[in-house]
């Protein structure tokens, strides 16, 4: 089964409302997720998907991440922007996520 990586960047629309602007950290995040799909993750059963912060902003809200870049793995917050932790931190991203892999494949007895 493959583990999804989700990243919500600032965008999107909601009602009257529109975002705009550009996020420097939206577009770090994102080039960073691509590099790792390149090299940690090749071969692995990985997918990595974008979604518009604001179309989506009731769904983060439910999962505690308001913040974008929100980081979602398999639908579960991994990392949200602070100006404290402003990047995810990559080899926690990969332990995480060849754990999920290990997990989800059947027992072979």
């Amino acid at each position: 089964m493959a583990v999804v990586i989700t990243l919500f960047e600032w965008a999107g629309k909601k009602g009257p409302f529109k975002i705009r602007t550009h996020c420097e950290e939206c577009s770090l995040t994102k080039s960073m997720l691509k590099d790792m799909l390149k090299r940690e993750f090749k071969g692995l059963d990985v997918r990595f998907e974008v979604k518009p912060w604001l179309d989506n902003f009731f769904y983060c809200l439910a999962r505690r991440a308001w913040h974008p870049p929100i980081v979602m793995v398999d639908g579960r917050k991994f990392h949200q922007f602070s100006h404290k932790n402003p990047l995810f931190d990559r080899k926690k991203l990969e332990s995480f996520v060849k754990e999920r892999l290990r997990r989800s494949k059947p027992c072979c007895h």
